[in-house]
This record gives C-alpha cells, structure tokens and sequence, in this order.
C-alpha cells in the first residue's frame, strides 16, 4: 500500500471510531425528548387549554426532576464502553472504504483492527477514551439537566396537540397506578440499559459495512453542485466580508 494512503488510513480510522460513538450516543439522547436545533419559527397554534393542562402532568411523570443527569450516569457509559470495544475489533478494511481507497489496498489490509493498530499509537488508547467518555457525558449530564423545564414544556405542548382529551386522560389514570408510575419513570432510562447497549455493540459491524454505501449517496446528492470556494477563489470583497464577520482585520505586509 502506498505511503500516503498508510497515513490517512489511520487518521480516518480514528476519526471514524469517534464518529461512530458519538453518533451513537447522540442517537440515543435523540431517542429522548429534547429541543431540536433552532429552526425558522412558524406560526402554530397554541394548543387546547384543558388537553395542555393534564399533559404537563404528564410530562412531569415523564420527565422526572434529575432523569438526564442519571441517564447520562453510569448506564450510558457502560453502553458507551460496550460501543468503543465492539468498534475497536471491527477491520481496520470498513474504515478504508469509507476513504474512497481502492479494492486491491483494502484488501491488502487483511483483518487487521483499529485495536491493534491504536494500541501500537497510544497504550493508554483504551482508558483514554473510556476516561474521556465518561467525563463528557457527566458534563453533558449537567447541561442536559439545566434544560428538563424547558423539555417538560416543549413534551407537554407536543402531547397536547397530538392526544385529545380523553386520551390523555387515559395516560393520567394509567400513570396514576403503581404498574404506570413504574413506567413513566423507567421508560426513558430503559433506552440507556444493558439490553440497547448490546443490541447497538452487535449492529455496529453492520453499520460500518453499510457506511461507504450511505457516504457515496450523500455524495451522489450534492454532486451537481458547484465545489465549495478555496480561500484562493475568494475575491477581495468576500475576503474582506469574511475578515469583517470574524471580527479581525487582514495582515499588514511586514515592513522591511
């Protein structure tokens, strides 16, 4: 194999190796309800008074006081942990499909696995990411914390249009038992256990034979459009543009 393609190899296995936990973990945080991205606000309709007053009782059940700080606790990072070790042992060959090598060059790769070549260029690799794991989601813990009032509302708003009345009124006796109070305090917590981490640490070779396919489809999608601009392509006025929103000032010729 070529040199030059040894080097990106390897930074694109890493890179991919990350990738593929923090897709997870953002997936499994999506899986819970939480404010989307900010997007261009539309006029809606403010919801039936009566339905939105038994739904916020219901999101209260839903949403309990400290639930994201638990589920971004110990379970996630077990299920995290689980993740990064079912990555770790997949070929080193899914990476380099996704880098648009050639047949023959990942072939050559044989089974070899990101372990075994990250282990070579950091002994520590393992524990480093484990530590960095779990320090990041115990701050996200904190932050995701901060916003429960505001997906206690935004879960309240939402069961408000999609249920009538006497739906939601069959919630409330339900969550009202002690087999719908178990339930509205466990469900979301489930996504983060044993039995998901598994599942997903079993799907993920599937997921990286499926990659190269889903990346050439976004390719595919966008190859009628222009390249994106190269610093040298910018005119002085789109140069000047950018330095202005950036808020610095372009470089002085050195005086000499």
């Amino acid at each position: 194999m070529r040199s030059k393609h040894v080097g990106f190899l390897f930074v694109l296995a890493g890179a991919a190796l990350t990738a593929s936990a923090a897709s997870a973990q953002t997936a499994k945080v999506v899986a819970v309800p939480v404010p989307a991205a900010p997007a261009p606000k539309a006029q809606v309709s403010e919801p039936d008074p009566a339905r939105l007053a038994v739904a916020r009782e219901l999101a209260d059940k839903l949403i309990p006081q400290g639930m994201y700080q638990r589920m971004m606790g110990e379970n996630l990072n077990r299920m995290m942990e689980t993740m990064l070790g079912s990555a770790g042992e997949l070929p080193l060959r899914d990476f380099a499909q996704m880098g648009g090598l050639t047949e023959e060059d990942v072939a050559a790769l044989g089974q070899t696995t990101l372990r075994e070549v990250m282990e070579i260029y950091d002994p520590y690799w393992k524990e480093r990411q484990q530590r960095m794991m779990r320090l990041m989601m115990a701050e996200m813990g904190k932050l995701m914390s901060t916003l429960e009032p505001k997906v206690r509302v935004a879960i309240a708003r939402a069961y408000a249009r999609e249920y009538t009345l006497p739906e939601l009124q069959d919630f409330q006796r339900f969550f009202a038992t002690p087999a719908g109070t178990h339930y509205a305090r466990s469900s979301m917590e489930l996504m983060m256990g044993p039995d998901m981490a598994q599942t997903m640490a079993e799907a993920m070779p599937e997921i990286m034979k499926q990659m190269p396919a889903l990346v050439q489809a976004a390719q595919a999608g966008t190859k009628d459009l222009p390249p994106p601009r190269k610093p040298e392509d910018l005119t002085p006025e789109q140069r000047e543009k950018i330095l202005k929103l950036l808020g610095t000032k372009a470089e002085q010729p050195a005086k000499k």
